[in-house]
């Protein structure tokens, strides 16, 4: 099979590094795999990493979703290879794959990741949410019309777009997958890690997340709730353009000397197993795939209970608290700790719930029952 991925970017990002575990584990005897993004976006740092797994990119250049130009460039690079089937992720990808579609009758899928409500809360300006709204509207409008299959991250995304007109029969849940053994690591080796990066004490109860750090991800309400936490140290991973405003909060609440900002790695990895609890106080959140992570490297868990979240993080796993709560949030962080013994269970059973359920060979599966019916 000729399959072309098409996605907005190679920035870092959800999507994108799913795109990367894909060409890496996909069976190539099966599947001859092509990478298209739209544009480039932040220096697009992931194309090197198609490059490493031998995987054939393209980047269109698309200056805007009305690039009839760079539009062009994808009709006549799906021609000239063959291509077979079009996986698209995030909204403009899923909008060209549609009409892409229409134009050369090549079959196309459209994987959706983040629920439209989620991106309206964190535009500030009443133009910029009435932006998303139309953008979304006009998605929903060419999927329905063209696309063979959409692709939901979650139940609970699925749900949202059932209100907005796109057949439940069009409609399939994939869990994405990743993985699993990359975090399976040496927990004394990894602490040892945070002690000389980032100088955690050794002895300390560690505390994680892991997030692009912008609004919306409620890295605010979790520093609130470190003012209500004693005797812990906060890993903050990632990088956004909220850093600076949290950095400065943490100070003005008196925890700064508590909170390690990590910035972006590439060994999260290394460093999940070397921390003793994972947090996800997301105000918003269709699939984090980063709680996938967690499981898989042996964390309890206390997240938001929204979103896609129930679907990854049950009660043998960890707890879920309402979100934007810093009080409920810092109560289940410490009953959580103050309970060992029902850590240790909840670790084992977030690693088997991750190899049974999440790995990327069970998501690979997934996708593949899918294009089979996309094709026929």
């Amino acid at each position: 099979m000729r399959l072309l991925w098409l996605i907005d970017s190679f920035n870092v990002g959800g999507a994108e590094s799913l795109a990367v575990t894909f060409a890496r584990h996909v069976n190539r005897q099966d599947v001859d795999l092509y990478v298209a993004c739209l544009a480039t976006v932040a220096g697009n740092p992931l194309e090197k990493e198609f490059h490493a797994a031998g995987v054939k990119t393209i980047n269109l250049g698309a200056r805007n979703l009305r690039d009839r130009a760079a539009f062009q460039r994808l009709v006549q690079f799906v021609r000239e290879h063959d291509i077979q089937l079009v996986h698209a992720h995030l909204t403009y990808a899923a909008i060209w794959s549609a009409l892409l579609s229409r134009k050369t009758g090549v079959p196309s899928i459209a994987s959706l990741h983040v629920a439209v409500s989620a991106t309206k809360k964190v535009e500030a300006s009443p133009l910029r949410r009435f932006a998303v709204e139309v953008r979304d509207r006009i998605m929903c409008f060419v999927l329905r019309r063209w696309s063979s299959r959409v692709v939901m991250v979650s139940g609970a995304l699925r749900d949202e777009y059932l209100g907005r007109g796109l057949g439940n029969d069009r409609m399939r849940v994939v869990h994405n997958g990743i993985e699993v053994n990359r975090f399976t690591r040496d927990r004394h080796e990894a602490r040892e890690k945070l002690v000389r990066e980032l100088n955690v004490p050794r002895d300390a109860t560690v505390l994680v997340t892991v997030n692009v750090l912008r609004a919306g991800k409620g890295v605010e309400v979790l520093l609130e709730a470190m003012r209500q936490i004693e005797n812990a140290v906060l890993v903050v991973v990632g990088d956004g353009p909220m850093r600076e405003e949290w950095s400065r909060r943490a100070e003005e609440q008196g925890i700064a000397d508590r909170v390690r900002w990590a910035g972006f790695r590439r060994d999260v990895d290394t460093l999940l197993a070397g921390c003793d609890l994972f947090v996800h106080p997301s105000l918003d959140d269709a699939f984090p795939t980063v709680l996938l992570e967690a499981s898989a490297a042996g964390l309890p868990v206390v997240a938001s209970n929204l979103g896609g979240i129930p679907e990854i993080v049950v009660n043998t796993t960890g707890k879920l608290v309402p979100a934007g709560d810093p009080t409920a949030l810092a109560d289940a962080i410490r009953t959580t700790l103050a309970d060992r013994v029902s850590m240790r269970s909840m670790s084992a059973a977030a690693q088997q719930r991750a190899r049974e359920l999440f790995s990327v060979e069970a998501w690979i599966a997934r996708l593949r029952a899918v294009y089979a019916e996309a094709l026929a």
